[in-house]
């Protein structure tokens, strides 16, 4: 660990590096940014003013500032190296910080520069971009709820016993962030598994979506349907031709659903909460 105590680490696709495991560091300054709004407005013409015609998230910064020691010039050389092929080993990455355990950043590299104030020091300085504008939890919904690494005070958990796994028609399933979950940009899945003759509807009554699949499912003969982002599969083969091309989004807080023309219903919903 830093002698600062702090963790800090970048997860690519293939791994996840906790960098005091590999270097000798002392973290100097980090700084996560606020929420960036991005407003449009409208004016008219004889009125006072403007009026909020849409509001969204823009990207906001991570600044990263650390020293890294090591054992003369030739090893200060080899870690300057090594730094730069890790921050940009790929074009984006996730950012892990022990002060926001159990959220994870989505980041591309702005800035970075390596100066080396001794034959020995090096002073890092990295300005990362979270296009997204907004974190979002290291664990799925599928995870168990518990205060380790995984989850942390201040990500929207309550104390009711939400449930993400259920074998009734009629349930909710509560979006503890603080953005809508689209499928059409943010990971979604939900599997199901029934009986039906045709017409199967997932309808979400607090959105008034309604996804609708014409065709007959059978779990007991192993069939199974997933609505994997934008994608409906059947038996993991796309089956949009079958359906009415409808989706279903989460708000947050509470989405009341319900599911027709089924029977014997299972159904799981994984997805990550997503954090201003």
């Amino acid at each position: 660990m830093s002698s600062s105590g702090v963790v800090v680490k970048l997860g690519f696709s293939n791994e996840v590096i906790d960098l005091a495991e590999r270097y000798n560091i002392k973290y100097t300054d980090i700084k996560l940014e606020g929420p960036v709004p991005n407003n449009s407005y409208t004016q008219f013409s004889g009125s006072n003013g403007r009026r909020l015609v849409n509001s969204n998230m823009d990207a906001f910064g991570i600044m990263f500032n650390f020293r890294v020691y090591t054992s003369g010039l030739d090893d200060s050389v080899l870690a300057e190296i090594e730094l730069r092929r890790l921050f940009f080993k790929e074009s984006e990455f996730y950012f892990f910080y022990s002060k926001e355990p159990g959220k994870r950043f989505k980041v591309s590299v702005s800035a970075f520069d390596i100066e080396r104030s001794a034959s020995f020091i090096l002073k890092v300085s990295a300005e990362l971009s979270v296009d997204s504008g907004h974190s979002e939890s290291i664990a799925s919904t599928l995870s168990n709820f518990s205060l380790d690494e995984s989850w942390q005070f201040s990500q929207g958990l309550v104390s009711e016993d939400y449930e993400y796994t259920h074998q009734t028609s009629r349930f909710t399933i509560f979006n503890a962030g603080d953005f809508t979950i689209d499928p059409r940009e943010n990971y979604l899945k939900i599997k199901i598994e029934g009986m039906s003759d045709g017409n199967l509807t997932v309808f979400n009554a607090t959105t008034g979506e309604r996804f609708i699949y014409r065709g007959s499912l059978n779990s007991v003969s192993g069939e199974t349907l997933t609505l994997d982002g934008v994608y409906p599969l059947k038996n993991g083969i796309h089956c949009g031709i079958d359906t009415n091309h409808g989706l279903i989004s989460l708000v947050p807080g509470e989405n009341k659903i319900e599911i027709s023309n089924a029977s014997r219903i299972k159904t799981a919903w994984d997805f990550r909460f997503m954090y201003k």
